[in-house]
């Protein structure tokens, strides 16, 4: 098998010829605030609901929060030029967002996946 994928390795065709990113029609924002206070809102969010102590009513509504924390950040990124903040930001909201998926795919309390609707 890794004989083969080096095999392949080597028939692969790497293509070099990516576009440059293309930032026209954004504008570059000078409300900070809006990045630094979505990244409070998150980190409340994820402390609050989704903690050492978890429920599956606290995880409901940390994803629907954080929908609309995904929502906010990503129209924002979509009219900005793209800056380290709002690229982790981003990142982080997907974090949490898995992090929560699979908190409530969990049935068992265990360790630090302790939900008190599931003991």
């Amino acid at each position: 098998a890794a004989e083969k994928a080096v095999e392949d390795l080597e028939e692969a065709s790497i293509k070099y010829n990516i576009p440059d990113w293309d930032d026209s029609g954004t504008i570059k924002h000078e409300e900070m605030v809006l990045i630094t206070q979505s990244l409070k809102e998150m980190r409340q969010i994820m402390s609050n609901y989704v903690g050492i102590v978890r429920s599956d009513l606290r995880l409901e509504r940390a994803l629907q929060r954080l929908e609309i924390l995904y929502k906010e950040t990503d129209s924002l990124y979509k009219s900005s030029k793209i800056t380290m903040q709002i690229c982790e930001l981003r990142n982080m909201i997907n974090v949490a967002y898995l992090v929560i998926k699979m908190a409530k795919a969990r049935k068992k309390s265990i360790g630090l996946h302790y939900n008190i609707d599931h003991q």
